[in-house]
């Protein structure tokens, strides 16, 4: 999403955007502004000192003086931020964009205008083909033409600024495991500069840039030394996560510890810094959860569904549920079926959307899932879908007589099982291929505490990984080093060479947590093996610690959701198919009655049945970014399972509530 909005940033900003002429001119217009505003601020500024020299801090002019100077300072704060943007440069730096200012509000004024004639088409479409009337028009329309054009110019402006903090949240959940390569890196060979490397090697964007930069800097001259380099680099950060920037002057210390006691207990600092701080952040944002998903789940799933039940009982009390007749039983599908559909099927659905979009954006992140593999069968699923499609839709034009009383559930179907057949389908082996790497990083912290104890032992480091992998039986941890202890009979190569050779058994591993254990267990292996081994045994120890903490951390933030899921799965499409079973119902009884021109049943169950889809992709959105950081293959997975089940037991719902009013 942010390369998309770099790419049509840039896009309109060479088409109607500002030119380098004009924003110069501006800029130069805002120094004057700044520079006169400053010498505003220094005389108020001698003033009041000469106040307080003459006249006392208790003087009425004194008290004159200084209300005058607090005004200055302020006028002063403003313009000095409109002028060196300093907070826009930092955002624009941190999340790698190169735009002005100007360049970003002038993106914004035009998806705004864009937004405004989109709405404006939308507004005189109703109105002319759905013979609205003009009050409707006035009632629904003012607010689509003005809402829509400011959250859409907000949002658009604001974006960078969104996407530095999601950045910034997102980094959390790397934080332990980059301060933690440092550490081993440390214990094998006491260079910062090394550390930093292998840290920068190892952890993934931003951090890695901003590790990176640690040593440019000083190539570059821009830094004295790489160690204020570094501490540079802790203050920059530390601006905004206080845990990291204490982990990493703990790492810096410990290169000015003269004991081997002092350095240890230094890295263990840093890492149980880093470690509690992630845990009470974490925490501290689960407890904040109550408030926004209640409110989501009020806005997402209680609102529409009082909504839904209310249409039943206003045509059962003969109400007008527009207040556009003056009162009075009548009111006719075009009417009605615009506003239902707008607010079901747009309002609902997109408020609920921007706020689980708002809520995740503050979530810490996590470590992030592995990368696997993608599925490169495609084609096949979309083929398979295809078939699904046509299939389906043969069964419905061939039994339409016989379907047409749960009409218009056939339709879903049609539309649903390719779907979620394709979902499923091409995120499966991707999901398996995930648990089967994350249950080896499970079982890993075990198998080095083994390895470390056997080279702790005098047991070299090859015999160690056989005896380990017996010892482990049966796990995927197991499995693994007998592919490595195999390799090593049948190559003869070197360990290293064995692992991350041209034909390496972990050269394409996806795991990056085993490859640089692994790479740190073949050197501190190098040394005397039994400081080795208890080094070995201590960085399983670290990870153990690292992967208890993502457990945790991974059950406080499912618990504030469960409840989410449940209605989202069952209780929402149960209540709107009994809702829609008395809506047919009512249809037959003013039917008999006459006088009545109600929304069609069929018509209205169709809208529920969206709505339930896309409140099933915006819930799941949510939970899922709640609960895995929003991973791509989970969320494919589960939107795939999510819609078909609701819908299925939407259905059943609406059959079975249809036939228990029949036989009444």
């Amino acid at each position: 999403m942010p390369e998309l909005y770099k790419k049509v940033c840039r896009s309109i900003n060479d088409q109607i955007g500002p030119d380098g002429i004009e924003i110069k001119k501006k800029k130069e217009k805002e120094r004057e502004e700044f520079l006169d505003k400053r010498k505003e601020f220094r005389k108020a500024e001698d003033k009041i000192k000469e106040a307080e020299i003459i006249h006392g801090k208790d003087s009425k002019k004194y008290r004159k003086r200084k209300r005058s100077y607090d005004k200055k300072k302020k006028e002063l704060e403003k313009v000095e931020e409109k002028y060196k943007k300093e907070s826009f440069k930092r955002t624009m730096k941190f999340i790698n964009m190169d735009f002005e200012y100007e360049e970003i509000l002038t993106f914004a004024v035009f998806i705004a205008l864009l937004t405004f004639i989109s709405s404006l088409i939308a507004v005189v479409f109703f109105y002319t083909f759905l013979e609205l009337s003009f009050i409707q028009i006035m009632l629904f329309g003012i607010p689509v033409l003005t809402i829509f054009p400011a959250v859409a110019m907000v949002v658009t402006a604001y974006y960078p600024e969104l996407v530095e903090k999601r950045m910034k949240a997102d980094c959390i959940g790397e934080i332990p495991e980059t301060i933690n390569f440092m550490s081993m890196s440390m214990r094998i060979n006491p260079s910062l500069h090394r550390a930093v490397v292998f840290a920068a090697e190892n952890t993934k964007e931003p951090i890695s840039s901003g590790l990176k930069k640690i040593s440019w800097d000083v190539y570059m001259r821009e830094q004295v030394s790489l160690e204020e380099s570094f501490l540079n680099f802790a203050i920059e950060w530390g601006e905004w996560n206080e845990n990291l920037k204490r982990s990493l002057y703990a790492i810096r210390s410990a290169m000015l510890e003269k004991t081997n006691e002092g350095f240890r207990n230094a890295l263990k600092r840093a890492n149980n810094i880093v470690i509690e701080g992630t845990k009470q952040e974490v925490e501290d944002f689960t407890n904040s959860l109550q408030t926004p998903t209640t409110v989501l789940f009020a806005v997402g799933i209680l609102l529409p569904l009082i909504v839904g039940a209310m249409l039943p009982m206003a045509a059962l009390g003969g109400l007008d549920i527009t207040g556009m007749t003056g009162g009075g039983a009548e009111y006719t599908s075009p009417v009605t079926l615009p506003i239902v559909v707008f607010l079901m099927n747009v309002v609902f659905p997109l408020s609920a959307f921007l706020y689980s979009y708002h809520i995740i954006g503050k979530r810490p992140g996590m470590r992030r899932p592995v990368d696997v593999q993608k599925n490169r069968s495609k084609s096949i699923h979309i083929l398979i879908s295809a078939v699904l499609l046509v299939g389906i839709g043969l069964v419905i034009s061939l039994f339409y007589t016989s379907l047409e009383f749960s009409m218009p559930l056939p339709f879903f179907f049609l539309l649903i099982v390719p779907i979620s057949y394709y979902c499923i389908a091409t995120s499966y082996k991707e999901k398996k291929e995930r648990e089967r790497i994350s249950k080896m990083e499970e079982q890993f912290p075990d198998a080095l505490f083994q390895l470390g104890s056997r080279i702790a032992e005098g047991t070299s480091l090859e015999k160690a990984l056989i005896t380990a992998s017996k010892s482990l039986r049966d796990t995927e941890v197991s499995k693994l080093f007998k592919e490595i202890s195999s390799s090593l009979k049948i190559t003869r190569l070197s360990i290293e060479e064995t692992l991350f050779g041209n034909k390496g058994v972990l050269l394409n591993h996806p795991s990056k947590t085993i490859k640089t254990a692994m790479k740190t267990v073949i050197k501190i292996s190098e040394k005397d093996p039994e400081k080795a081994g208890k080094t070995i045994m201590k960085v399983a120890n670290y990870k153990q610690d690292l992967q208890d903490m993502d457990n945790e951390l991974k059950n406080m933030l499912s618990k504030s959701v469960e409840m989410m899921k449940g209605t989202t799965l069952i209780f929402a499409p149960v209540t709107m198919g009994i809702i829609s079973s008395l809506y047919f119902m009512l249809e037959d009884v003013f039917t008999n009655l006459g006088g009545v021109d109600m929304i069609s049943p069929v018509a209205f169950s169709a809208v529920i049945g969206v709505y339930l889809i896309m409140m099933g992709i915006v819930i799941t959105y949510f939970t899922k970014g709640i609960e895995n950081s929003l991973d791509a293959v989970e969320f494919k997975y589960t939107i795939g399972q999510t819609i078909l089940i609701s819908i299925t037991i939407y259905s059943i719902s609406i059959i079975f509530g249809r036939m228990m009013i029949v036989g009444m």
